[in-house]
C-alpha cells in the first residue's frame, strides 16, 4: 500500500488513488520521509487556530497520508493536484505542506474538490455527455481516452472548445478546431521546435489521456543545441531501479569520433559514476592488470554515456570494445557484473563450438543437413541409444574434416546420405592421406554407423573401411634434448608441466583441470579425474621439489589470486571467472622440439620396452587397454607378431 517509489523517476501513467481511513490506519506505523518539518508546521497551525486534540490527531494523520503520497510518486515536492485524493482536511494539509516547502503549487488557483464526486442534482440530468464504454482517440488531439471518458474528447479538449475560436491550424491545416495563437491544442507544444527547424512534416507524439499530478498547459518541447565539434553531450541517464521500456542496439561510431585523439579523464562524471571508477582502478591495481589503460577508458565512456545508476547491457560493452584497439570488454563487464550493473546476453556466452555446428549445418541443403544434425545429437547422447558422451569441442573437429566431404557431394547433387555408396566413400577417403585420412576415416564409419542404428540410412557404406592405426606410431625423444630439459626451462609453470608429462604421462589437456584441491604434499599424492573415474598419481621426489617451488611462486606473484586450478597464468589467476590456463602458455613454456605429448608417449614407450606387461602400463599411467597394448606392440613386435597358421 502506497509503496516508495524510485526518487526522480517520472511515471509513465498515474492513477487517482482511493484513499480511505482504512489507508490511514494502514500508515500509522510507517515512517514517513518529512515528517519531522511538516509536523512543527502543524503544531504552529494548530496553535494559531487554536484546534482541539482530537482535531489535531486527525490533521496529523492526514498529513502522513500526503507524505506518503509524495514518495509513492517519487517526488520531492508533491503536486497540488493531489490532495483531492485526500478523504478531507484537504484544506489545511494544503497550508501545512506550503509552509513546510513540500508543496508544488498549481499555475492557476485551484479547487481541492474530489475527482470523482457526483454531479450537482441541480444539473440536469439530459445535459450530460454519453458515456465512452470503450477507450478511444479524442476528436480533436486524437490523445487516447480510457474507458468510462465521458463525450467524444478529451477534458482539456472540452475547455478549449468552451473558451476559443474555431479555426484552421497553421501546422497541421485542420479545420474547425480551438485555436490558440493559430494552434489547436495537439500542435501547440510544438512551436519552439518548428521556429528553430522549419519542416513540412506535420507528426505529432501519441498522447495519453490519464490524470497525472501536474496541472496547466502541455509545456513547449525544447529545442536540443546542434552538437559543435567538441564532444557529443551525453544523453539524460535513467534513475535508479528505472526500467527501459525499449532496448535498442547503440551505434558507437557515431561517439568514437567526438573522443579521438581527447583524453577521457575531461568527461564530466556524476558521483556515482566517479566513485565506481574509482573502484575499478583500485581493482585493476590489485590485479596488475596489463591492460589497465584501456579498461579505464572503455569504463569511463560506458559511465559517461549510460550512467552509472542502472545495469549497463552486455552488447553495448562488446560493440563499443570492437570499434576501437584501445579498449576492452571482458575486464570491464567481470567488474560490472559483481556490482549488479551488469544486464547480461545470454547469446554471448554461448558454446563457440556450438554456434560454428549449428552454422555449418545451416549451411548445407535440408535433408543432409538434417542427417547430419541427427548424427550430432545422437553422439551428444541424445539419440535413442545411449554412446559415450563428446562435448561440442570434440565434435567440431570431426565435422570440420567432413565438412569439405559433404560440400562436395551436395554439389555433386547427393541431397541425401541415403544415396551414398562404397564407391563415394573410397573416393573420398583415396584422396587423402597420412593422418587426414585416418581422421576422415573415422568419421565416416562413426556417421553412417550412427544413421543405420537410427534408420536414418539403409546400409553403411563405410562399415569395412580400413582405418589403419589412429594413433600412429609412437617415438621416443632424443636423448640430447631430454636430458637438460628442466634445466634449460625458465619458468617454474614450465618445469612442473614437463615433469608431469615427462615422469607421468599426464596428457595436455587434463594439465589444465588438475585442481589445486586434488594435490596433497604431506601424502606425496596427485589425483587427477577422468570423467567419473580418478587416477592417483604418486609424486617421487624430484616432482615433490619442483611442484612446490611452483606453489612458493605462485603464492608470491598473486597472493589474492583465488582461482582453483594448480597452473595458472597471468591473465587467469586473478581472473574472477576462473578459467583454465590457455593451450599457447603451455605449448611455448616448453624447449623448442619437444612437445608435451612427445614427453607423454616417450615415457610410455619407455616403461613398455622395460616391463612389457600391459597390466602395469595401465596401473602406472590410467590408460585403457587397447593404449596399453598399442605401445606394448610397438616396443616388442617380435612378441606380438601375428604367426601364420
Amino acid at each position: 500500500m502506497l509503496e516508495p517509489g524510485v526518487w526522480g523517476q517520472i511515471p509513465l501513467f498515474t492513477i487517482p488513488r482511493t484513499l480511505t481511513n482504512d489507508t490511514i490506519r494502514a500508515l500509522s506505523e510507517r515512517p514517513v520521509s518529512g515528517w519531522d518539518n511538516a509536523k512543527a508546521v502543524l503544531d504552529e497551525i494548530a496553535a494559531e487556530r487554536g484546534l482541539s486534540r482530537g482535531a489535531r490527531y486527525r490533521t496529523a494523520a492526514l498529513l502522513r497520508l500526503a507524505l506518503a503520497v509524495r514518495a509513492a510518486e517519487g517526488t520531492r515536492l508533491l503536486p497540488e493536484v493531489l490532495l483531492r485524493d485526500l478523504p478531507d482536511g484537504r484544506n489545511t494539509i494544503r497550508l501545512v505542506l506550503q509552509r513546510a516547502g513540500l508543496l508544488a503549487s498549481a499555475p492557476q488557483p485551484l479547487r481541492l474538490f474530489r475527482t470523482g464526486r457526483p454531479a450537482s442534482p441541480t444539473r440536469p440530468a439530459t445535459s450530460r455527455a454519453a458515456r465512452c464504454r470503450s477507450p478511444r482517440s479524442c476528436a480533436d488531439c486524437q490523445a487516447w481516452m480510457p474507458s468510462g471518458q465521458y463525450g467524444s474528447r478529451c477534458t482539456p479538449c472540452q475547455h478549449w472548445r468552451e473558451k476559443l475560436a474555431r479555426g484552421a491550424c497553421a501546422r497541421c491545416h485542420r479545420d474547425g478546431l480551438p485555436l490558440r495563437k493559430g494552434r489547436y491544442r495537439g500542435c501547440r507544444p510544438y512551436r519552439l521546435l518548428d521556429e528553430a527547424r522549419p519542416t513540412t512534416s506535420c507528426y505529432t507524439q501519441l498522447l495519453i489521456d490519464v490524470p497525472t499530478g501536474i496541472s496547466g498547459p502541455l509545456p513547449p518541447i525544447p529545442v536540443d543545441e546542434l552538437p559543435g565539434p567538441g564532444l557529443l553531450s551525453a544523453p539524460t541517464h535513467a534513475a535508479a531501479g528505472q526500467e527501459q521500456l525499449f532496448v535498442i542496439q547503440r551505434d558507437w561510431t557515431r561517439l568514437l569520433p567526438h573522443l579521438r585523439g581527447r583524453n577521457t579523464a575531461e568527461l564530466v562524471l556524476t558521483g556515482t559514476a566517479t566513485r565506481l571508477l574509482e573502484d575499478f582502478k583500485q581493482v585493476l591495481h590489485e590485479r596488475r592488470s596489463p591492460s589497465r589503460n584501456t579498461n579505464i577508458r572503455t569504463l569511463n565512456i560506458l559511465a559517461y554515456w549510460c550512467g552509472a545508476e542502472t545495469a549497463i547491457p552486455e552488447r553495448d560493452i562488446y560493440d563499443l570494445a570492437r570499434t576501437g584497439a584501445d579498449l576492452k570488454a571482458k575486464t570491464v563487464c567481470q567488474f560490472l557484473r559483481d556490482r549488479g550493473l551488469l544486464f547480461q546476453d545470454p547469446d554471448l556466452h554461448r558454446d563457440g563450438a556450438l554456434t560454428w555446428i549449428e552454422s555449418t549445418l545451416a549451411a548445407l541443403p535440408e535433408p543432409l543437413g538434417d542427417e547430419v544434425e541427427q548424427w550430432v545429437e545422437a553422439i551428444r547422447s541424445q539419440g535413442r541409444h545411449e554412446v559415450e558422451l563428446h562435448s561440442y569441442g570434440d565434435i567440431r573437429p570431426y565435422l570440420t574434416s567432413l565438412k569439405p566431404v559433404l560440400t562436395e557431394w551436395a554439389e555433386a547433387g547427393v541431397l541425401s546420405l541415403r544415396e551414398i555408396t562404397r564407391h563415394h566413400v573410397e573416393t573420398v577417403v583415396n584422396a587423402h592421406s597420412g593422418r587426414a585420412r585416418r581422421k576422415l576415416t573415422v568419421v565416416l564409419r562413426s556417421l553412417f554407423k550412427v544413421l543405420k542404428r537410427a534408420r536414418v540410412v539403409f546400409r553403411d557404406p563405410a562399415q569395412h573401411l580400413s582405418v589403419g592405426n589412429p594413433k600412429g606410431i609412437p617415438k621416443p625423444v632424443p636423448s640430447d634434448l631430454l636430458t637438460n630439459a628442466l634445466q634449460q626451462t625458465k619458468t617454474p609453470l614450465g618445469r612442473l608441466a614437463i615433469v608431469l608429462a615427462a615422469v607421468h604421462a599426464v596428457p595436455r589437456h587434463e594439465l589444465r583441470t588438475i585442481m589445486t584441491r586434488d594435490l596433497d604434499l604431506a601424502r606425496g599424492t596427485l589425483v587427477i579425474h577422468r570423467g567419473l573415474l580418478r587416477h592417483t598419481l604418486y609424486l617421487e621426489e624430484l616432482t615433490h621439489r619442483i611442484t612446490v617451488d611452483w606453489l612458493d611462486y605462485r603464492h608470491r606473484r598473486w597472493p589474492a589470486s583465488t582461482n582453483p586450478h594448480l597452473l595458472v597464468s597471468q591473465r587467469s589467476a586473478l581472473d574472477p571467472d576462473h578459467p583454465p590456463v590457455g593451450k599457447t602458455l603451455l605449448r611455448s613454456d616448453v624447449l623448442r622440439g619437444l612437445t608435451l605429448a612427445g614427453l607423454r608417449q616417450d615415457r610410455i614407450l619407455n616403461e613398455a620396452v622395460e616391463s612389457a606387461d600391459p597390466l602395469r602400463l595401465m596401473r602406472l599411467f590410467g590408460i585403457k587397454e587397447a593404449t596399453a597394448m598399442h605401445y606394448v606392440t610397438v616396443a616388442h613386435p617380435e612378441r606380438t607378431a601375428r604367426l601364420p597358421r
